[in-house]
């Protein structure tokens, strides 16, 4: 961060002038320091208030991006001025290897401006594009729904991540839209605090609010069992982390949730059932594994059309689709859309979709569907950008 820092810095000094050489300085030293200090705190356990562990940490930390993204400019035109003085070097014409030194205005313009357009839109995504909450309309076509349960409104919302929010306000938002669609059932598909349990309890009047007509049905994300805050080397670790599990299923069941710990539930409806299934966190890769698919099966009618909750979609592939090929659809998050891409009629990009095949909508392979929400909240970069934080109503209906 430095080396690109002062790159940047001597890239542009010419086109700045002496006062304002002295102001970006001073706020790269102190911005450096505190980016410094914020990561250290982190790690050694120490908590800080949200205003200065998320949205401080995190405008410094969109500055220095926006500078390297920046940083590009100035590579292009200091290559070309290699090439130049090399190839002078080689004619020995002194008239060539001056002119090829000299820096071009127009690269210089271009750092400038790329710094000046990422950072203008990554701090537009701090104070709007993280609160741009949007209700993506899906139809999802099930076979052998029972014809009760078609028209069934599902609301799916994920990764609330409440200890980003310095207030209750942008949940009261969200939640009295979700309300205002009238759901028949509520999926949270996990993530509900950054790092610890507590992060939730200021909210916690704000969770009972959620309501739906057959319940609120939830399972656990990665970030909700406090292992990127308790380290395993901590004396207290196996004490804190029961501590905080345990809290965990307490705001649950206080804001009127239902929580499903590898277990599940039958919805019944005129005599007829279907299986809504919660498995806890189990993702692919480096993510801790605490689900267990075969206990949260344990008593499944398998006659019924069964509705898995996994909080991360890697699982789908690894293993709910090989060993459970009678789950329907599966409902997650944990991607957030990476809070940043392009999404449009014509555009789905993020470069989350370099690490997962299924990150944002419904995919479908066989007879088995999978639903991933983009999220409702936001952790590291405190916004969002191209990716906006999403509601979904889900519409069961009979293929």
């Amino acid at each position: 961060m430095l080396a690109a820092d002062t790159y940047f810095y001597f890239g542009i000094k010419s086109k700045i002038s002496k006062k304002w050489r002295i102001a970006y300085i001073t706020f790269s030293v102190v911005s450096l320091l505190y980016i410094l200090y914020g990561t250290y705190a982190y790690f050694s356990g120490q908590k800080s208030s949200t205003l200065f562990r998320t949205y401080i940490w995190g405008g410094f930390m969109v500055v220095y991006i926006s500078k390297l993204l920046a940083c590009a400019w100035l590579i292009v035109d200091d290559l070309i001025r290699i090439f130049r003085w090399s190839k002078a070097k080689i004619k020995s014409d002194k008239e060539s290897l001056e002119n090829g030194i000299s820096r071009k205005k127009f690269l210089q313009l271009s750092a400038v401006g790329t710094f000046g357009l990422f950072a203008s839109t990554f701090f537009y995504g701090i104070f709007r594009g993280g609160y741009n909450y949007t209700i993506h309309h899906v139809n999802l076509k099930l076979k052998g729904l029972p014809k009760n349960f078609e028209g069934l409104k599902i609301v799916q919302i994920s990764d609330l991540h409440v200890g980003s929010f310095l207030s209750s306000d942008p949940l009261e938002e969200a939640f009295a839209m979700i309300n205002e669609l009238k759901p028949d059932v509520i999926f949270f598909t996990g993530d509900l605090v950054n790092d610890v349990t507590e992060e939730a309890i200021p909210h916690q009047e704000t969770l009972k609010k959620l309501k739906a007509k057959y319940g609120v049905y939830s399972i656990l994300g990665n970030h909700d069992y406090g292992d990127y805050f308790y380290q395993p080397d901590d004396a207290d670790y196996e004490k804190n982390k029961l501590h905080n599990k345990e809290l965990m299923k307490k705001v649950h069941q206080d804001a009127g949730w239902d929580l499903l710990l590898n277990e599940n539930r039958t919805l019944e409806i005129g005599g007829q059932k279907i299986s809504i299934i919660g498995v806890e966190n189990w993702g692919d890769g480096r993510f801790a594994k605490y689900g267990d698919l075969k206990k949260a099966y344990e008593g499944v009618n398998m006659d019924t059309v069964q509705l898995l909750l996994s909080h991360d979609p890697s699982h789908w592939d690894a293993q709910v689709r090989k060993d459970f090929p009678s789950a329907a659809c599966t409902f997650s998050g944990h991607t957030h859309g990476m809070q940043f891409g392009i999404e449009n009629k014509l555009i789905k990009w993020s470069p989350v979709q370099w690490r997962y095949p299924q990150w944002a909508g419904l995919y479908e392979k066989g007879e088995q569907q999978i639903y991933v929400n983009r999220g409702l909240g936001f952790v590291g970069y405190p916004g969002r950008v191209g990716i906006s934080p999403e509601i979904s109503l889900i519409t069961l209906g009979k293929s």
